[in-house]
This record gives structure tokens, sequence and C-alpha cells, in this order.
């Protein structure tokens, strides 16, 4: 997966790791910082308290901005297993 511009359908928990993975790369190196949008009461405040192989919360939502400003969502059910997506915002 090449970030931040691809959108991803999350089907799997190895898919949901590689895409914590990379994506706490790409905050790390500061291609992408973590944003909190007022609208979005069930956001993250840090994903990096997310565990890359798990266990984790039941629903994980976090925006992210890139150095052009464009703006990022994760977002994934893992309670029933219903996957998510990350992808533009």
């Amino acid at each position: 997966m090449s970030f931040p511009e691809v959108e991803a359908r999350i089907a799997s928990p190895g898919e949901l790791t590689a895409i914590l993975r990379e994506t706490k790369q790409c905050i790390a190196q500061g291609i992408l910082r973590q944003v909190r949008p007022a609208n979005a009461p069930f956001a993250l405040d840090d994903l990096t308290t997310v565990p890359d192989d798990g266990p984790w919360p039941d629903y994980v939502e976090a925006y992210f901005e890139d150095r052009q400003g464009r703006q990022y969502k994760l977002t994934v059910e893992t309670y029933h297993g219903a996957g998510g997506t990350w992808g533009r915002a």
C-alpha cells in the first residue's frame, strides 16, 4: 500500500495490521498528522495507542491530514468483523 493517496477496503485482521503499521510510520515520518474533527465524537485522539496486532477496540475511527492539507479517514468495525476503509475524508 502506498500512503497517503490509496483508498483501501480493510477486510481482514492482516490488512488492518498492515494499515495501522503504515499509518503510524507515516505519522512518525511527518507525512501524516492525526487530527480530530469537532464533528467526530468517536474519533481516537492518538492512533499510536492502538496495538498493531490487537486486541483492538470494537471500533476504530481516526482522521489525518497530509502535508498538502488533504484529509484522510480510517474506520474499522472490529467487534463483528465487518471490516472498514482507509481513504479520503
